[in-house]
């Protein structure tokens, strides 16, 4: 009998860069998934959404920004299998434009904020957020892995 075909994971995710060159990150905790590590904000696209409407409306759930669509600029795009089989697509917005200051409004799900600067990424990173500042820092915009 042949495999199941299975639906692509299609995510947003955000660079989002103050004045003095520093990212935000997020520590994960209680996901599952890369607890303990640092990442980006972001998160799947629902149904009905577009990439740029999903990054925005991560970072106001996950961090509290609001952050307009137009300020949103790809930075880095991202195609994978991930180890079970399933395609992945990651998409990266990078802004410099947002209201409002950054707070964790998901405690259960992340440990604590930081600005880290680029070029000084903690080891303990989630491996695809480090993958795509790293593209985005080097002027690369694609990767397919």
């Amino acid at each position: 009998m042949p495999e199941p075909k299975r639906s692509a994971v299609v995510f947003a995710g955000l660079i989002i860069q103050n004045a003095e060159g520093a990212v935000l990150f997020m520590r994960r905790a209680n996901t599952g998934f890369a607890d303990g590590m640092w990442s980006l904000p972001g998160g799947r696209v629902d149904h009905g959404e577009l990439l740029v409407q999903a990054a925005a409306r991560e970072a106001e759930e996950e961090i509290g920004l609001r952050v307009c669509v137009q300020d949103l600029h790809t930075a880095h795009v991202l195609n994978k299998i991930s180890a079970d089989g399933t395609p992945v697509v990651g998409w990266y917005f990078l802004t410099n434009k947002w209201t409002g200051t950054p707070e964790n409004r998901e405690p259960h799900l992340c440990s604590e904020l930081e600005w880290i600067q680029p070029h000084a990424m903690d080891p303990h990173t989630e491996p695809t957020d480090h993958d795509a500042v790293e593209a985005w820092r080097s002027g690369r915009v694609a990767g397919w892995v």
